[in-house]
């Protein structure tokens, strides 16, 4: 197959990528044969790609994948596109941040609050999109420490706004998930955050770090403690746990369980945090992303295990894997009573 150099500017939606992408510490932005849609060109532009490598014979194949993007993002309002643009345009932003940290074992804080400011943005103008976004879809646009750092900080920024939270608060718990794993990003380790190491690493580097308040660092520092003295680094009682870091342990704990599958169904989720929520976690934190996971699926889209098309109508308290859903024939059916059924995935919301 053969293949040119193609600056930005002249990049055109179909143009299939010929080498991946990659950022100056070495991850994958961007993989080999991605076909080319308006939003990866304006990532490449974040990215400041000057100009990439296009396979030039462009197949029948390409066409179609193309149309079923831009019919998958037509079904979505203006503003549900924008939003969409804007967390791509934050995940961005996060890798080169992060690149900085790896790169100079420096926090580079005012990107990282201009960040926050822009989580704190987007939940409150997209809620029940952003939530909905977050937990159906997880492109590979950036590798796993800065997909999963943002999730986390998206989610607890949902639940302290659940909570009635301030806007400094919202924004400020945002703060501390985004860098809850920049121990790893210190040591280069991307795949195991829970190591004691990290922490130690962490807190030296937040050290030294000019511009961050106590909050921030409690909430990074203590994230992996737990309510009920389980937790590490340092076994603390749960009264002695700061807000953001109680925040932040449930929004990585439902993000690292919610998104362990290939194919993602965060009802499961709820039910094991309603198990969880009387020990390791504080319950009011847990009941508040479980009541925003709930009510944002309701009335969405499933696949049942039978094939059928269906939607989520009512949700049984004591099984949220369970509910009653409408199938597209007007039949409806209560799971709990009926074992031979299940929901085999979550639909990507319209």
């Amino acid at each position: 197959m053969s293949v040119k150099r193609v600056a930005l500017k002249d990049l055109t939606v179909g143009s299939i990528l010929a080498d991946s992408i990659v950022s100056v510490t070495g991850k994958i932005l961007l993989g080999k044969d991605s076909v080319l849609t308006t939003r990866h060109i304006s990532l490449l532009d974040t990215w400041d790609v000057k100009s990439v490598l296009i396979s030039i014979d462009v197949e029948e194949k390409v066409e179609a994948d193309i149309s079923l993007q831009e019919k998958a993002q037509a079904i979505h309002s203006a503003e549900y596109i924008q939003f969409v643009q804007e967390y791509d345009s934050i995940v961005a932003n996060t890798v080169l941040s992060f690149d900085i940290i790896q790169r100079q074992k420096k926090i580079p804080v005012s990107h990282f609050k201009d960040a926050a400011g822009s989580i704190y943005s987007s939940i409150t103008r997209n809620n029940v999109r952003v939530m909905n976004y977050l937990l159906i879809s997880d492109h590979n646009l950036a590798d796993v420490i800065t997909r999963h750092s943002v999730r986390v900080a998206y989610f607890a920024g949902i639940i302290a706004r659940q909570m009635k939270w301030s806007q400094n608060d919202i924004a400020g718990v945002a703060f501390a998930s985004l860098l809850h794993d920049v121990g790893n990003l210190v040591n280069g380790k991307n795949q195991d955050p829970c190591v004691q190491v990290n922490i130690a690493d962490s807190g030296r580097l937040l050290k030294e770090t000019q511009g961050l308040s106590n909050e921030v660092i409690l909430g990074i520092m203590q994230h992996r403690e737990r309510i009920d003295c389980s937790g590490i680094p340092n076994g603390t009682q749960g009264n002695r746990i700061h807000p953001y870091a109680k925040i932040i342990a449930v929004a990585d704990h439902f993000h690292n369980l919610a998104h362990g599958d290939e194919c993602v169904n965060p009802l499961r989720i709820l039910d094991i945090l309603t198990r969880e929520m009387y020990g390791a976690f504080d319950p009011d934190i847990c009941q508040s992303l479980i009541c925003r996971v709930r009510d944002s699926l309701l009335f969405n889209k499933i696949i049942l295990s039978s094939g059928q098309e269906a939607e989520i109508i009512f949700f049984n308290s004591n099984n949220y894997c369970l509910p009653v859903v409408k199938t597209v024939d007007n039949q409806i059916i209560d799971l709990s009573q009926r074992r031979d059924l299940t929901i085999s995935r979550i639909s990507i919301p319209a």
